[in-house]
């Protein structure tokens, strides 16, 4: 209110005549000249450095000739260093037009202050005159509180994040008298009496009894209060990460007794080689169970929370005790389905965290497989029961399915990945989560040739997998990437193919890992592209899962001890002969010279050349079932303004370089409520965006054209969009004409 009160003043002199006069001998409310510049007036300052009576006379005299001279209809403030009765040449103004005296800012303050509140002041002038600075930018409510001794003038809520972010410039912002109040409240918080010491020196001092109080679990409610400030501000938050960096934590601190609120990603470090050094302890597993829940579940520190809490978690909480009930095979795949895939994909993640640090992930993953272990005795137990569905599933698919349809075939895409991916867009679409048996073996030639052909027949070149499909569902059905699917794509019957999973892995092996939210994220983006591009169905399938070995020593690896002619790959062994080894499954399928695949009733790789980041082609839950979700649009209620391209036939064949893409809008008679549609319009070239047009945000009978170049290509496409749902409402292919453009000669 300080400022609004020293404004007040001044525009009130300023209403009668265009000057004023500020009379502050002692220039005690320098403060408020920033106020004035703000305001736009024209500033004069009298030089308090000046001290011979000619001196002032003549400064006086030269200021009121250029303020008459210059500024002779502008409103003029002058801002005086001396008092009133020793002003000359600005003397007559102080009378003439109009004075503020701040000679006793104390006593101005005060007044103001019982004039707005009723109360009275029981502050030294001193302090009185700080609190005024201070008060810069308050309201009225702020200085009832400080008059009542309800607040202090310097809030520590309000300041310690600015000093701590920035101590050296913060300080030098401030005026010497707020500094020190400043600094004093800043050797409270820490319980030190006051000393005079380098702004950065006290700040670090500040910040390592915050944090140290983390440790210790022993924050006051009001320090940890601004801890989460810090902690989610935008503005601060980078000044805590610096602390914390240079934060010095001993490798015996007690993890468990840590505020589970902490910023410290030692501590979580810490905690996690606690709990894998004593996994076969349960009881100890138990209680540090109830401390890891805290932590994962600290919504105030969400964002410094590690993601692989909640998987360590999911590991360490999996009850085994149903697959027991699991009295068929069909149970044992929805057992999967529904619980155990959850558990591959927290292992999966933790792999992608600690790869690199086998004394945290080589317990992990034996715990993994402790439990893996169960189900998979579970399984092998009810493996006669097995058929797969896989063969000639997009065939009977097209030959049933009407117009707009997309399939996504993903190579390598195991049922937890699908999982999660509908997960992340099920609120907004309609999600139908099936599931599919992969043929044996489960490798890509194989297992594509199953999904694209079907009849047991192999395609290893995947053009003649589709070219086989198209034969046998008498569909006209496009094929591409779907990296290249992009806006204004038409086609009736859409097959999308996504390789980089089982591409990246065969490449990087487990160095693939890390790269799987990316996978995640693009197949996800792509789905709802394809539903916002009109399609009714997107499914999504794949050829095979796969397992992770995680860890792998050649030791654990099974030696291929078979009879007979035969070809040893990692996960399978083709043969001529049948084999009799009960820890085997042998499969009758005839490939080139083999009759027999041969799988190990184990998740491990047989001993073969090559490594073993990934296992594809055996028998496994986590390569044999795999997803066969379908998503859809959820219907709309109502279906808007209807905006169209108008000049779809004067684009099939264009003069020039340029073009106008015309907009026109109709209001749909289903709607009575929906009178406008922000809409863009995307260009596309060679399957990539070149061109963005404005948002237009356009009403009933609003028609308007919307000016693109053909940027040097010879046909592009043009795709609108309504910008708030992303939906597709028309696209149309321009094309350039051959004909030359003479501008209107002829």
């Amino acid at each position: 209110m300080t400022d609004k009160w020293f404004l007040q003043e001044v525009e009130q002199q300023l209403q009668h005549r265009n000057r004023v006069v500020i009379i502050d001998p002692k220039e005690q409310c320098a403060f408020l000249l920033p106020l004035i510049a703000g305001k736009g007036y024209q500033l004069f300052r009298t030089d308090s450095k000046l001290t011979e009576h000619w001196q002032t006379v003549q400064e006086e005299l030269l200021i009121r000739h250029d303020a008459e001279t210059n500024y002779k209809d502008t409103l003029v403030v002058f801002y005086v260093s001396r008092e009133q009765d020793k002003l000359s040449f600005l003397f007559d103004y102080c009378f003439t037009h109009g004075c503020v005296n701040l000679s006793y800012p104390t006593e101005w303050l005060k007044n103001k202050l019982f004039t707005a509140t009723g109360l009275q002041v029981n502050m030294d002038n001193p302090m009185l005159l700080t609190t005024g600075k201070i008060g810069v930018g308050k309201d009225l409510a702020w200085w009832k509180k400080i008059l009542q001794k309800l607040e202090d003038p310097i809030s520590i809520d309000d300041e310690l994040l600015p000093f701590l972010h920035n101590p050296e410039g913060y300080m030098k912002s401030q005026d010497k008298d707020i500094r020190r109040m400043v600094e004093e409240k800043m050797f409270d918080v820490i319980g030190q009496p006051y000393l005079a010491k380098p702004a950065k020196t006290l700040a670090l001092e500040v910040a390592n009894y915050l944090l140290n109080g983390l440790i210790a679990n022993s924050l006051s409610e009001q320090l940890m209060s601004i801890y989460f400030k810090w902690v989610d501000s935008d503005t601060y938050s980078s000044s805590l990460r610096e602390y914390v960096v240079n934060f010095k934590i001993d490798d015996a601190v007690n993890v468990w007794a840590v505020n589970p609120n902490h910023c410290f990603p030692k501590v979580d470090q810490l905690a996690l080689r606690k709990i894998t050094t004593n996994l076969s302890n349960k009881s100890y597993i138990t209680e540090k169970l109830v401390k890891i829940k805290q932590r994962a579940n600290a919504q105030k520190v969400r964002k410094l929370i590690p993601t692989w809490w909640q998987d360590v978690i999911t590991l360490l909480e999996f009850d085994t005790k149903p697959i027991a009930t699991c009295t068929s095979f069909e149970k044992v795949v929805s057992f999967y389905v529904n619980s155990f895939s959850k558990v591959d994909r927290a292992i999966r993640n933790l792999y992608a965290a600690f790869l690199q640090e086998e004394e945290i992930i080589r317990p992990l993953q034996e715990y993994y497989e402790s439990l893996n272990h169960e189900l998979l005795q579970q399984w092998f137990d009810y493996s006669t029961e097995y058929k797969s569905d896989q063969q000639g599933y997009l065939v009977d698919l097209f030959k049933s399915a009407k117009s707009g349809v997309a399939v996504i075939v993903g190579d390598g895409l195991r049922y937890e990945i699908a999982d999660y991916i509908a997960a992340t867009i099920d609120k907004q679409y309609k999600v139908e989560k099936r599931t599919m048996l992969a043929d044996i073996p489960s490798e890509t030639e194989h297992n594509m040739s199953a999904l694209y052909a079907g009849n047991n027949e192999v395609y290893p070149l995947h053009k003649d997998r589709e070219k086989k499909l198209t034969e046998l569902t008498g569909k006209e059905i496009t094929f591409i990437d779907l990296e290249t699917l992009h806006y204004g794509l038409k086609a009736e019957y859409l097959v999308l193919t996504y390789k980089d999973i089982d591409n990246t892995g065969e490449k990087l092996q487990h160095g693939a890992i890390k790269l799987f939210s990316e996978f995640e994220k693009t197949i996800a983006d792509k789905i709802i592209l394809l539903l916002n591009m009109g399609y009714n169905e997107v499914h999504l399938v794949t050829d095979h899962g796969f397992v992770l070995t995680g860890l792998l020593d050649e030791a654990d690896k099974i030696s291929p001890n078979v009879t007979g002619k035969n070809k040893v790959i990692e996960r399978f062994i083709r043969t001529v002969d049948k084999q009799t080894n009960s820890n085997w499954i042998c499969f009758d399928k005839k490939y080139e010279d083999y009759n027999y695949v041969v799988v190990a009733k184990n998740h491990r790789p047989f001993k073969s050349k090559g490594v073993y980041g990934y296992s594809h082609g055996g028998f496994t839950p986590q390569e044999v079932i795999i997803p066969n979700f379908v998503f859809a649009k959820v219907k709309e209620s109502t279906k808007g303004l209807e905006v169209k391209i108008g000049n779809k036939a004067e684009l099939s064949n264009v003069i020039g370089t340029i073009f106008a893409v015309k907009l026109e809008t109709t209001k749909s008679k289903n709607d009575l409520f929906s009178s406008n549609r922000k809409v863009q319009i995307l260009m596309f070239a060679n399957g990539k965006q070149y061109s963005t047009s404005s948002i237009y945000n356009l009403s009933a009978g609003n028609n308007i054209l919307v000016e693109f170049s053909f940027n040097g290509n010879d046909s592009v496409l043009a795709s609108l969009i309504d910008v708030v749902t992303q939906e597709q409402l028309d696209s149309v292919k321009i094309n350039k004409s051959n004909a030359r453009d003479f501008g209107g000669l002829f």
